[in-house]
């Protein structure tokens, strides 16, 4: 159950037979698959808001200008004016309607314009109705409540009686007072367009492009954005701090994390490669310091690393005493390994160092680490120089398994934790060959002369 490690996904995890998912908060995106960024919403078509957007963390928000006020579909702005202002335009409006109406209540039938939208009024025979739902000035009932506009359509209210969109013009959301021009003198295929798709551009954008609507030209979507669908007007700004390696980005998976390196000095600990378990960006470099407690030293497991089988070594991990060439070289590899291995810092403190070439990127690594007390010194340099620790699948399986690793490693770290462990948890955790091989290094290292 990979879910219950901690970190395994930043906000959700559901656990499936042999693997598990990480599924993201509202407002967020996944990236590197277990990852979670925040979605900048105004960086599509300004959000849909007809002025302004505000980018927040797992949501935005659209704002108006002065004398404009949000709209209740909380996208489009609407005209605001003082008291005075409102009490002008009603009390004209009543005179003409009073006017109008003193001229027509003697008829049996006539018309009238509302909003745009003419209307046919006839005398009726009183009768009692159902109960409806009060509807808002220009909301019409539909099935005995308030319906909205659908995509492709506008109203002055965003309720129905619609308009379709005129050519020249779309709106893909529902409930809008206005439509989008298509920009640059495109016209649409029709009217009561929904998306920018229905503009006849002159030209057909494919992936990592958008159609620039004053040069009527395919842009390549720049550095940090991407555009995974044909024909559309702009891209999405990838999540949170991630950023792309290249422009004409085509997929949100192209949107990588470039953070790492930094001060490691606790008891336990881990360096990974930058966005993983994603793939790392390309052209990167990260420093790592590992510096112990006093009378410490280190210990590493490296349970698999894939970097790119080159010629020449492209992208490298190298882990020795500082950031000299000449000082002290504890391990240093440019090619996959997916046999684990472990092994003893050779000097007190480590200076980790990670880099890619500006064509390149692969898996990575996620390597941990234990500090230790020195004392055990020789019992722990036997144990992984022993070719036993690595002879069986069953010993590497070990070696991958973080729930295995954390338990060693809180040992090692704290021997006295050692007695929160049953034997039977232990037999139940390790292979009997693991505890055996242990076990007679111990006796060794209590009773060397026995």
């Amino acid at each position: 159950d990979e879910c219950s490690f901690e970190r395994t996904c930043d906000h959700m995890c559901i656990n499936h037979p042999g693997t598990f998912e990480c599924t993201c908060n509202k407002g967020y995106a996944l990236y590197g698959f277990t990852h979670c960024g925040d979605i900048n919403e105004c960086s599509v078509n300004n959000g849909g808001c007809q002025q302004l957007c505000v980018n927040t963390l797992g949501d935005y928000e659209c704002l108006c200008h002065s004398n404009y006020k949000l709209h209740w579909n909380k996208k489009d702005c609407v005209d605001t004016c003082d008291v005075r202002c409102a009490r002008k335009k009603t009390e004209k409006r009543f005179r003409k309607t009073i006017r109008t109406l003193r001229k027509t209540v003697s008829r049996d039938q006539f018309r009238i314009r509302v909003s745009g939208m003419d209307h046919e009024v006839a005398r009726k025979s009183p009768k009692l109705s159902e109960p409806q739902q009060s509807c808002g000035v220009g909301q019409m009932h539909v099935g005995n409540r308030c319906d909205q506009c659908s995509p492709g359509e506008y109203s002055p209210d965003g309720f129905k009686p619609c308009l379709p969109c005129p050519l020249g013009t779309y709106q893909p959301e529902a409930g809008r007072v206005s439509c989008f021009p298509c920009g640059g003198g495109l016209t649409t295929r029709h009217t009561s367009s929904s998306l920018f798709q229905d503009c006849e551009t002159k030209v057909q954008c494919s992936p990592g492009h958008f159609y620039n609507t004053t040069t009527h030209r395919c842009i390549r979507c720049v550095v940090g954005t991407y555009q995974p669908e044909f024909g559309q007007n702009y891209c999405i700004s990838c999540p949170g701090n991630t950023t792309t390696d290249f422009d004409g980005s085509t997929n949100i998976t192209q949107c990588k994390n470039r953070q790492c390196g930094g001060e490691l000095g606790d008891y336990t600990g881990y360096i990974e490669s930058p966005n993983y378990p994603g793939d790392y960006p390309a052209n990167t470099e990260c420093t790592w310091n590992i510096n112990p407690p006093p009378k410490r030293r280190i210990l590493i497991v490296v349970p698999e690393i894939f970097l790119p089988i080159e010629d020449e070594c492209g992208d490298y991990l190298v882990m020795r005493k500082s950031s000299s060439s000449n000082s002290v070289t504890t391990y240093e590899t440019c090619q996959t390994y997916e046999r684990p291995i472990a092994f003893t810092s050779r000097s007190k403190k480590l200076w980790i160092q990670f880099k890619s070439n500006e064509g390149n990127s692969a898996k990575g690594f996620q390597v941990p680490y234990v500090t230790y007390d020195e004392d055990y010194q020789e019992l722990i340099e036997d144990i992984v120089r022993d070719g036993r620790l690595y002879a069986s699948e069953n010993h590497q399986e070990i070696l991958k398994d973080k729930k295995l690793i954390k338990a060693l490693f809180d040992v090692l770290a704290h021997p006295q934790n050692y007695f929160k462990y049953t034997a039977q948890e232990s037999r139940e955790m390790f292979p009997r060959s693991f505890i055996r091989l242990l076990r007679s290094k111990v006796s060794r290292f209590l009773r060397p002369y026995k």
